[in-house]
């Protein structure tokens, strides 16, 4: 007679290591970049490599201990408008990437494109942008908040200010303060880009070299990564 009970430990054991090697080489933690060119690393010498996103999925293997799968669905040039509309909008994609990635850790960078939209407008319209780029935002963090159980663990960033000393002072504290408004209501961090930025412009950004170019350097690129770990809960 076999007595199955005197294989169950076996049996056990063998179903262990199939699992331990079916999981291998599997990321153990996700991580979703959402949001506008700064989301892309544009600027930096090589974006894939030297942008926040990378740098910050770095960052979090080093944290966790564990290999972090980095799911990049930032496009450059996007407003919160673009974000929200069309059938296949950034933010459609960012809530199927979170269900079937619970609980990922997600980093958005939007806003500076809205207010780029109305540089040569009147105060009125850069009223009714910031009026409008709040509501979006609302939208957009109650949207990826409610996408997965457990709910994605979500970092906005505060904008800095690559032009310190002109009009862009007040509009980029007004939409700071939006972004902290907003995040606050919804429970996610903001990474502090405009403190961590602020005297650093001429390293971290491109601007003081390059005028037209409002990116950050590689140096600022890295600020950014350390800005969203500080602001982690």
């Amino acid at each position: 007679m076999i007595h199955h009970a005197a294989f169950a430990p076996s049996v056990l054991l063998l179903l262990a290591l199939v699992a331990a090697f079916s999981c291998s080489g599997e990321p153990s933690t996700s991580y979703v970049s959402l949001g506008d060119s700064l989301a892309v690393g544009v600027g930096a010498s090589d974006p894939r490599e030297r942008g926040y996103a990378p740098l910050y999925r770095d960052l979090l293997e080093e944290e966790t201990g564990h290999e972090v799968g980095l799911i990049q669905l930032g496009v450059a040039g996007e407003t919160s408008g673009s974000f929200v509309d069309g059938p296949d909008s950034q933010l459609d994609r960012a809530e199927s990437a979170l269900g079937d990635n619970p609980g990922a850790a997600v980093t958005l960078s939007l806003g500076g494109n809205d207010l780029l939209s109305v540089a040569g407008g009147t105060d009125a319209e850069r009223d009714e942008a910031l009026s409008r780029y709040a509501r979006n935002l609302d939208y957009v963090l109650q949207t990826l908040g409610n996408a997965s159980e457990p709910a994605p663990r979500i970092g906005v960033l505060a904008l800095y200010n690559p032009a310190p000393g002109s009009f862009t002072d007040d509009w980029t504290g007004r939409l700071n303060a939006e972004i902290r408004r907003v995040a606050e209501a919804n429970g996610a961090s903001v990474a502090a880009a405009d403190e961590t930025f602020r005297g650093r412009e001429e390293e971290y950004a491109h601007q003081a070299r390059y005028p037209w170019d409002i990116h950050p350097t590689d140096a600022g690129y890295e600020a950014l990564a350390r800005a969203f770990v500080q602001a982690a809960p």
